[in-house]
């Protein structure tokens, strides 16, 4: 448990830690347009159908087309109802949503402060590419940061807080995200939720849905040795253990069972899955796994 002071030091870390990302992220811009085949660099057109003003092909009118769509020469060339089909034109808009469990913040600072600049980062890289931009945090409710034109380290409510289940927030409680408009999931997907439920709804109606798994470097390598007593940090359950080499590597199977299986289901819903270690990202604010998908691209000088 950390003392007041304790507190405030991480705090302040946090705080220079999201400012710094904010600089950072005025190297890069939201580069969503390239993961669309056939297009040019700087169009934002999803491969489906939609009200864009480019046109596509014709097929047969149906009950509940849209009558504007009609095409009136070709009718009476052939004296058949069609419709003029057009490229589905993706929103402008990054939906980002940010995981506010406890596990978020971990033992140290360095899970939760990577968090929020990660946040930080892909804001300032969206309106680097002319995006708009709505943030939400994860808790028992998906809610809306109003001042989500504040500075992150000025958000209410921004703590990391929730000891619930935040995959099932979201298949209850889904939030109202833009149509056609890109979604950025910040999470360490530590709950127990089957992620074709959360990624359902979270990629029904989007052009784009990204998982970034934010993990703390003892997430992946653990360093335990002898008697531990492990707390569950959201349902303060209980366990004793004996860390042997035994127990470390039955512990990372597990964990890379759950993230291959993350990945899978991700690849079945057209989503874009990636990670991010807090530590490796707080040392410069490059965010390599994600630049790797090319969802973010650095700037030309």
């Amino acid at each position: 448990m950390l003392s007041r002071n304790g507190c405030l030091i991480v705090h302040k870390l946090v705080k220079q830690s999201i400012e710094a990302a904010e600089i950072a992220g005025q190297r890069f811009y939201l580069n969503v347009s390239s993961r669309f085949s056939g297009l040019q660099g700087g169009s934002r057109f999803g491969r489906n159908t939609g009200n864009s003003l480019e046109f596509l092909d014709h097929r047969e009118y149906q009950p509940g087309d849209d009558v504007r769509h009609i095409d009136w020469n070709a009718m009476a060339r052939s004296d058949r109802l069609t419709v003029k089909l057009f490229r589905e034109e993706i929103s402008p808009h990054l939906d980002l949503l940010i995981d506010a469990s406890v596990s978020m913040s971990g033992e140290t600072f360095h899970k939760g402060a990577a968090t929020m600049s990660l946040a930080a980062l892909l804001r300032v890289a969206a309106y680097n590419a002319g995006y708009t931009v709505s943030c939400w945090l994860l808790k028992d409710r998906c809610r809306r940061v109003e001042a989500a034109n504040l500075p992150l380290s000025q958000w209410p409510g921004a703590e990391f807080d929730y000891r619930g289940n935040v995959g099932e927030t979201i298949t209850s409680f889904p939030p109202r995200l833009r149509n056609n408009g890109v979604r950025i999931l910040l999470s360490d997907l530590f709950w127990n939720q089957e992620p074709v439920s959360v990624l359902r709804q979270l990629s029904d109606g989007a052009a784009l849905l990204t998982v970034l798994q934010t993990l703390a470097r003892e997430d992946v390598a653990p360093e335990f040795a002898g008697n531990i007593r492990l707390i569950d940090c959201e349902t303060a359950e209980a366990v004793e253990l004996i860390a042997d080499e035994t127990l470390i590597a039955e512990y990372l199977r597990n964990f890379t069972r759950h993230q291959e299986y993350w990945k899978k289901c991700c690849s079945k819903y057209g989503a874009v899955f990636t990670h991010c270690i807090g530590e490796q990202l707080l040392a410069d604010f490059v965010p390599v796994e994600l630049l790797k998908t090319e969802i973010i691209m650095a700037r030309s000088s």
